[in-house]
């Protein structure tokens, strides 16, 4: 598993993903230093939360195609690596990016405290879950253009939700939602929540991650694995 992770992290950077991160996260640091120093916590917070996800999402997708068009799916499975490895190899690498672009976006806001380390915990599982929500995606499409067909459809009834709980009242139902869970404890940081709160958001999170581990398992297994 460590050798596996090892490789999966070198194969993103020769791809240049970590470089994308990089410049995204260049330009996200300069805006924000930009802007006054009253809103860029609510700005950092919303590029963070949505960048993270999205471009772990796209580059779940681009690396599953790829291997698909250079035969290395065939000639992984025949070996004896377990479905599970290979889910978790690309969703810990991938979740390792976000984390550090996470980061280094937070800096020009930085205020360090233990909530701090639960923000970066939650940007960790809302990057994994969406990783493997797209690996899920990705394991039956055959190209590039059919993975973001699939993928605007999904994030759409994911993200949209979002609309309401930020235009209207906050209220707990719209929390059921994993990006909304994820956005509420990331608000958490401007306005403290109440610890039941905080309480039913992670474990709103756990859920979604399971599910979609199991989403990813269940799909990879059946046409990555076996087809």
């Amino acid at each position: 598993m460590k050798l596996l992770l090892k490789k999966e992290i070198i194969l993103q950077w020769r791809q240049g993903f970590w470089l994308v991160y990089f410049v995204f996260t260049a330009i996200y640091v300069t805006v924000l230093l930009s802007l006054p120093e009253k809103n860029r916590m609510l700005v950092s917070l919303i590029l963070i939360l949505s960048d993270t996800t999205m471009l772990g999402v796209i580059f779940i997708g681009a690396l599953v195609l790829l291997e698909k068009q250079q035969l290395v799916i065939q000639s992984l499975f025949v070996t004896p690596l377990e479905p599970s490895h290979y889910i978790w190899s690309k969703t810990l690498s991938l979740s390792l990016i976000a984390i550090s672009m996470s980061i280094l976006v937070y800096l020009p806001v930085w205020h360090f405290s233990a909530y701090t380390l639960l923000l970066l915990a939650t940007i960790a599982f809302t990057a994994g879950t969406f990783v493997l929500l797209g690996l899920g995606l990705a394991a039956r499409i055959d190209t590039i253009n059919q993975y973001f067909g699939l993928l605007m459809g999904v994030s759409m009834l994911l993200i949209l939700p979002v609309l309401p709980y930020m235009l209207l009242e906050q209220h707990p139902v719209f929390l059921i939602l994993p990006y909304v869970a994820s956005l509420d404890l990331m608000l958490g940081t401007m306005n403290p929540l109440p610890f039941w709160r905080i309480l039913l958001d992670i474990v709103l999170l756990v859920v979604w991650g399971f599910i979609a581990y199991r989403y990813a398992i269940r799909r990879v297994t059946r046409y990555l694995v076996f087809k």
